[in-house]
């Protein structure tokens, strides 16, 4: 599409003469870059043409020309430049805001695209599509999880015709491996089945992608992967070790291209399937814990594939649907728990268009407000170019070619601005979206359009006008402003003390939920907290199991035993985590005695008597654990929130109750109150805590004053139990600061570009204020001629600009409203919407306004009457 546009304008401006030789060559080149440059070679053919459109190859549009005429070209310039000269102020004003609304709007127009180009770096993906799980409870559509059974994909694939292949794949546990002398503690493994390679067809650089995962014990790893096991060593065929959590050695089969940053699902080791088969969720539908991704026909109609999923599904006893989705809406439009990254957020997306978009407009709007306040000081002018023989038309495209001018200058400003202040855009949001802005044709291009088009907005209003007006009332003296122009200028202005406020409102907003969400009581303790994973078994036998259990005991008690440290628990699954990093099961529940069966997700997890200390969570009912009670094996605690579900008139019934899932009968020994698992934008889920002594994930608390001494204590135990594994340690409250930090990017970046529109604005309300202040510097002399003072005279100027204010603040209040607690919404646990800092965000905007106005007026203000009546 990008290159028929470019062969379209290039035939159009291109001498006939020349054509088709340039044609040819231009040709030759874009073969040259789709060959080696894919992605971005229609943009460079795009690049290619605008860098002809020069005079020399340009085409006789007509008899006299505007783009040929250099003569009159040359008239116009040096007109626009004496111009521009002339009112230095206003000139800087505008090419400042041109310039930072610019790059601003393209910096941000980048990182829109880059979020939303993810996973469309396949060649094929318009029909990949994932498989996800959708629980239904009672009719509605329940929890979303973004993985399925494992069956689910060969079902698809012989059941509906427009599924041409399917590929399963499943996201490992962190794998210690070993190489040599080598260990390597590895998050991004996956399993992967044979077709993997096929739908996802990253580059090979080593290995047959047909057959490197079709057996048992293969690993296919990124080339920086392969780089870290075997330096320059030749890795195919080689031999690397898992330890823990399984133990299998695995030979290299392939080496690929790394996983780039744009896709929802990153690797960096594939493990074949096959090697896992054995595993009871190869083989069951109960089972939700593979990645299901289907290759549908090229235009084939998803509503029609979804239908007939949704009668494939029917053919088994299962209380959930499938739901059928592009990989390339995974990123920023999921709703799903269980995705393997964390996913961009589609709605703080299009918060940054707006705000680029506000940014933008807002520097053109100033443009129009300064051209046309000036109609006064131009009125003259344009009244004796007219009695000279000037022609509409000409004074048109002079007041054109002078925004273009300023346009340009802005452009050239925000190309240097861009570059300079892209490092900080790739900080605040904590990826690489470009290297360098003036070596990217999109970016270039991006400039160069809008330019154009900031010429041709900003220009066109004040071009008609300044070229209407009327020779004989400009040179008698009977030329005013017109009441259209006067009303235009004030709605441009409401709409920046508007945008200004809306800004500063969602600004506050913003800061204030990040704020809340990160002081507020979790229910859980987290300072002063570490947890690190201890190393699996290699046990094959219940003995060596048993003493296997008996070391981590040992290892506990000493831990425990340190004046550093005050407690010590462990787990199967860490607080803290994304919404995939908890367990859960879509069986029956039942309060026996209390409730029927209930469907729906609850979630579970393993502890020791430990955890709870550890983690100074509360006991509401009930007790905890006991180690030496045997009939604890079967014990289970639970939260608020589960016991919620029962609706029992008193929640302490539950202790003692029996609780039947799926068939397991378990007893209830205690009730915690709530805690915040994971981040506040959602709901504390329906949780059980099962007793287990071999769980591994251990939480210790240290001691407030003695916690450095507890952390090397446990660094040297570690070493005498565990030498051949790497510790991974791993503090509590930077996890859950973590939850956090795409919310604070955002936060950032929002307060960033919000501030560069509101300097825009206050940049245009001071030029605008210095112009009618000079305009009106003779009403100011006649004023205080007749015994007005100071304060007066500032008075009248604010009463203008109060009344816009007025009026922006009751445009402003609501619109803020429904913008930002549509926002707020998206968190379970939210502020309350708050008015007081809407109010505060107007106070901003009048002392923004007041200080603007005051340092132009009270110049004026301060005149003598018989400097700027003199000549009267």
């Amino acid at each position: 599409m990008i290159k028929r546009f470019a062969d379209r304008l290039f035939q159009w401006f291109c001498h006939p003469d020349y054509y088709p030789d340039i044609k040819g060559d231009l040709e030759e080149l874009y073969a040259d870059h789709l060959e080696n440059h894919r992605r971005g070679a229609q943009w460079r053919y795009a690049a290619d043409v605008l860098l002809l459109f020069r005079p020399s190859l340009l085409r006789s549009f007509s008899q006299n020309s505007f783009i040929k005429d250099t003569g009159m070209l040359s008239n116009y310039l040096k007109i626009s430049i004496r111009s521009l000269s002339r009112h230095k102020l206003f000139t800087a004003i505008n090419v400042l805001g041109l310039a930072i609304g610019l790059a601003s709007f393209l910096l941000i127009s980048e990182y829109i695209q880059f979020e939303q180009s993810y996973d469309r770096h396949f060649s094929d993906a318009d029909q990949l599509y994932r498989v996800s799980t959708v629980e239904v409870v009672e009719d509605q559509d329940g929890v979303k999880d973004a993985m399925a059974s494992y069956l689910v994909g060969e079902v698809l694939n012989e059941e509906i015709p427009e599924v041409l292949n399917h590929t399963v794949t499943k996201k490992l546990d962190p794998i210690t491996f070993r190489y040599e002398d080598k260990m390597l503690l590895e998050d991004y493994v996956v399993s992967a089945d044979s077709n993997f390679l096929s739908l996802f067809d990253y580059e090979v650089l080593n290995g047959s992608p047909e057959t490197m995962l079709n057996q048992p014990l293969s690993v296919v790893l990124t080339q920086s992967k392969a780089r870290a096991f075997f330096g320059d060593e030749d890795p195919m065929g080689k031999t690397i070790h898992a330890i823990t959590p399984y133990q299998a050695p695995l030979t290299v089969t392939g080496i690929i291209e790394d996983t780039p940053e744009t896709t929802h699902y990153r690797f960096q080791m594939l493990v074949s399937d096959r090697t896992l088969e054995d595993d009871d969720d190869y083989k069951s539908w109960n089972y939700n814990n593979h990645y299901i991704y289907v290759k549908l026909e090229q235009n084939a109609n998803l509503i029609n594939v979804q239908k007939k999923a949704d009668e494939v599904i029917k053919k088994f006893d299962v209380e959930f649907r499938w739901d059928v989705h592009p990989i390339t809406s995974i990123h920023l439009q999921s709703d799903f728990t269980y995705e393997p990254q964390i996913h961009g957020n589609k709605q703080a997306v299009e918060f940054l268009v707006i705000a680029s978009l506000l940014i933008l407009i807002i520097a053109w709007v100033n443009y129009v407000n300064l051209s046309t306040a000036r109609a006064l000081d131009r009125a003259k002018e344009v009244g004796l170019r007219k009695v000279v023989g000037a022609f509409r038309k000409q004074l048109v495209k002079q007041f054109l070619f002078e925004a273009l001018m300023i346009n340009l200058l802005g452009a050239l400003l925000a190309l240097v601005v861009a570059e300079l202040a892209l490092p900080v855009l790739n900080d605040l949001v904590g990826k690489e979206i470009l290297d360098h802005v003036w070596n990217h044709p999109p970016f270039l291009l991006n400039l160069l359009t809008f330019w154009l088009l900031g010429a041709l907005v900003s220009g066109f209003y004040p071009a008609i006008v300044l070229s209407s007006f009327k020779p004989i009332a400009v040179l008698t003296g009977k030329f005013r402003n017109s009441k259209k122009g006067v009303f235009l200028r004030k709605g441009l202005v409401i709409v920046q003390f508007t945008t200004s406020l809306v800004l500063i409102a969602a600004t506050f907003i913003i800061y204030q939920q990040v704020k809340y969400m990160q002081s507020r009581d979790l229910g859980i303790s987290v300072e002063k907290v570490i947890s690190v994973e201890l190393p699996t078994s290699d046990a094959e036998t219940r003995e060596e199991y048993d003493g296997y259990l008996q070391k981590i005991k040992q290892f506990k008690l000493l831990l425990a035993g340190h004046e550093g440290v005050k407690s010590v628990g462990a787990t199967s699954n860490l607080p803290g985590g994304d919404s995939g990093d908890i367990n859960a099961t879509n069986s029956e529940i039942t309060l026996v005695g209390f409730s029927e069966p209930l469907n729906g997700t609850t979630y579970f997890q393993m502890n020791d008597q430990g955890f709870l200390d550890a983690m100074e969570l509360r006991l509401l009912a009930g007790r905890n654990f006991n180690p030496y009670l045997a009939s604890d094996s079967n014990a289970i605690i639970v939260n608020e929130a589960l016991i919620d579900r029962f609706k029992l008139e008193d929640p302490t019934q539950a202790v003692d109750a029996i609780l039947d899932l799926g068939g397991d009968r378990l007893k209830v020994v205690g009730i915690i109150k709530d805690f915040h698992r994971t981040s506040l934008k959602q709901a504390v889920e329906p949780t059980i805590y099962a007793a287990r002594k071999g769980v591994r994930k251990l939480v210790i608390k240290l001691d407030d004053q003695g916690y450095a001494t507890g952390i090397a204590h446990l660094e040297d135990q570690w070493e005498e139990y565990f030498p051949d594994a790497p510790m991974d340690l791993i503090f509590m409250d930077a996890r859950f600061n973590a939850l956090y930090d795409q919310d604070r990017r955002f936060g950032d970046l929002f307060i960033v570009f919000a501030s560069l529109a509101i300097l825009i604005a206050i940049l245009g309300l001071y030029g605008l204020a210095s112009f009618l202040s000079i305009q009106r510097s003779k009403e100011v002399g006649v004023r205080k001629a007749l015994g007005a003072n100071r304060a007066e005279i500032v008075y009248l100027f604010y009463k203008g600009f109060l009344q816009l204010i007025g009026i922006s603040a009751i445009i402003g209040f609501p619109l803020s409203y429904f913008v930002m607690n549509d926002w707020l919404n998206n968190y379970a646990f939210r502020i309350a919407f708050p008015w007081e800092t809407v109010v505060m965000a107007l106070l901003v905007v009048l002392l923004f306004a007041f200080l603007t106005v005051w340092h132009q007026t009270r110049k004026v203000a301060g005149l003598n009457p018989a400097q700027t009546l003199k000549y009267e």
